[in-house]
């Protein structure tokens, strides 16, 4: 049997699994993606892609293109019996996208595969994973190829994004309890004949269940209704398959009428089910994406929340690989993804109850609260950023988070939107911060020019010498002459609007100077008063950070070189 060796092995080459995989490129860290299916998926699978996902793909450098290619949904309306009981936009949400992108899967996988390509890597299709052994020398994985031929692959890491039934956690004896929520729906990707307003993502409620209608490019409209099925009904071999006649039967009995779909891209039904694996790490074996945590489909958090893996995962992988930090860092992927996952499993899980409800004393207490809270800040500022993603948070008392300063960014959560100045235009913030590096941002709002002083050439050298994967980036309300007095290493971006200051909050800071800290994928790790370098390298060294950590790279058994 063919032997070969890579550091990273990813099983499952869907949107997470290339995500992982293009992101541990850029850090350049190898792997291998291997992945059972013929090609990528040629349907539209997952279709809401929210802001906070936007914001992470600046680490790939897709974000603009991902907008693009989709179909920018900037409200959502819930009506009953005719009447709008919820209306809200997410104009002001406080990021650049400020919208749920109608966006097929089938898009976001082949731009993320033309990234992966871009950057060495591929997906090696029709390859299966056969067995996994987890040893204290390597992860010791069997896969076997199209032509029936099978390789044993030693790998420091093994990645599992194979999805729900992911063989991977399975063969890792790793948990994965949940519950079903008793319902079933039908799906079609199809065009409508409607004379209703097609541009907003809508839900219709109505005694039998609900109907959700979110368009998509290309004049194509997402249904999803519910039906009478059980969840039962799906755990037989004869399972129930969707039909047009059917998806047209329930839009009539649910819909608001006059709605005639056609033309099917895709149609499919399943029932309502959640999941979340007993942990993500075990071993050398992570897990991500839907072979972590299954979701409903209403909210659209399954896919969202499964990047969110990535980026957390990958430059924590890159770290370890790179000799920048202990094994021990994968702990912090399991603490921060674990808990959040479950807090937005719990949401979903509330919002499918709500949504799904037909019980006419649930209904009539759905109607009468939501007219009640729909004009209410709860509903018009703070719902539209919990569905967007914008209102995860780590915590600040997280490993890798450290005590912020009031009014500045909170340990543990996104950093807030900025337009920052680029190329006589300008871009958002989240393109300076997400990526292979720890960003300190200097801010600075005024013109008083002696915190300069705090910024010797020799420390700030040592810095970057200790922490290679820091950038440092000063902020400044106006730049004037400041590029000629930085020491070599430090950045400047003019902060013209002086957005990054009001966003910030260093604008109302006495000498409007602070510091804030940001992780690879976006999170603020600490932000404080004043520029003290000092605590900055204070912070790695007590997370255990920094090229001091060398030793964590541990040897793969000795195999042949990576074939």
């Amino acid at each position: 049997m063919k032997q070969s060796q890579v550091p990273v092995l990813i099983v499952g080459g869907g949107p997470v699994g290339m995500a992982v995989g293009a992101m541990l490129r850029r850090h350049g860290v190898k792997s291998r993606i291997v992945e059972r299916s013929d090609g990528p998926t040629p349907y539209s699978k997952a279709v809401g892609v929210h802001a906070n996902t936007l914001e992470s793909m600046h680490a790939l450098g897709l974000s603009e293109q991902l907008v693009s290619d989709g179909r920018p949904l900037h409200r959502f309306r819930l009506q009953e019996e005719g009447r709008a009981i919820m209306s809200a936009g997410f104009s002001g949400i406080g990021s650049p996208y400020e919208f749920v992108l109608g966006l097929p899967q089938s898009r976001t996988e082949r731009r993320l595969l033309e990234r992966l390509q871009a950057q060495g890597g591929d997906v090696e299709w029709r390859t299966e994973l056969v067995s996994l052994r987890d040893t204290a020398e390597a992860a010791q994985a069997v896969v076997r190829h199209a032509d029936g031929s099978e390789e044993t692959i030693h790998s420091r890491w093994v990645v599992g994004a194979d999805g729900g039934r992911s063989t991977v956690r399975e063969l890792s004896g790793i948990a994965f309890p949940g519950g079903d929520y008793g319902r079933a729906f039908i799906l079609g990707d199809v065009r409508l004949d409607w004379d209703g307003p097609k541009e907003d993502l809508q839900f219709f409620l109505s005694p039998n269940g609900y109907l959700l209608v979110v368009p998509m490019p290309e004049g194509l409209h997402r249904v999803i209704a519910q039906t009478e099925r059980r969840y039962e009904d799906f755990q037989t071999e004869d399972r129930p398959v969707a039909t047009l006649e059917e998806l047209q039967a329930i839009v009539d009995r649910n819909g608001p009428g006059g709605i005639c779909v056609h033309s099917p891209q895709w149609l499919t039904c399943a029932p309502f089910y959640h999941r979340c694996a007993e942990t993500p790490v075990k071993g050398r074996v992570l897990l991500a994406g839907d072979a972590f945590h299954l979701y409903s489909p209403l909210g659209a958090q399954g896919l969202n929340t499964g990047f969110q893996d990535a980026f957390n995962l990958a430059w924590k992988l890159a770290f370890i690989e790179q000799g920048w930090a202990g094994p021990e860092l994968l702990q912090t992927y399991a603490d921060e993804r674990l808990e959040l996952v479950q807090r937005v499993g719990a949401m979903t899980a509330r919002t499918t109850r709500y949504i799904t409800a037909t019980d006419p004393v649930e209904r009539q207490l759905r109607q009468e609260l939501t007219r009640q809270l729909n004009d209410t800040p709860k509903v018009q500022q703070v719902l539209p950023r919990l569905l967007a993603g914008l209102l995860q948070s780590y915590g600040e008392h997280a490993r890798l988070s450290a005590p912020s300063d009031a009014g500045l960014p909170a340990a543990g959560g996104r950093i807030p939107h900025a337009w920052v100045p680029d190329a006589g235009g300008y871009r958002p913030l989240a393109s300076l911060v997400h990526g292979v590096s720890y960003t300190l941002l200097l801010l600075k709002s005024v013109g008083d020019e002696s915190a300069l002083r705090t910024l010797a050439p020799a420390e700030v050298a040592a810095l970057r010498a200790e922490f290679p994967f820091l950038q440092i980036v000063l902020v400044a309300r106006e730049a004037g002459a400041l590029g000629e007095q930085l020491p070599p290493g430090v950045r400047l971006v003019e902060d013209r609007l002086g957005e990054v200051g009001l966003r910030l909050g260093s604008q109302s800071l006495p000498g409007g100077v602070a510091s804030v800290l940001v992780r690879p994928d976006g999170y603020c790790a600490q932000a404080v008063r004043g520029w003290d370098l000092s605590q900055v390298a204070r912070y790695f060294r007590e997370r255990g950070l920094g090229a001091a950590a060398g030793s964590a790279r541990t040897p793969v058994a000795a195999v042949p070189a990576e074939g």
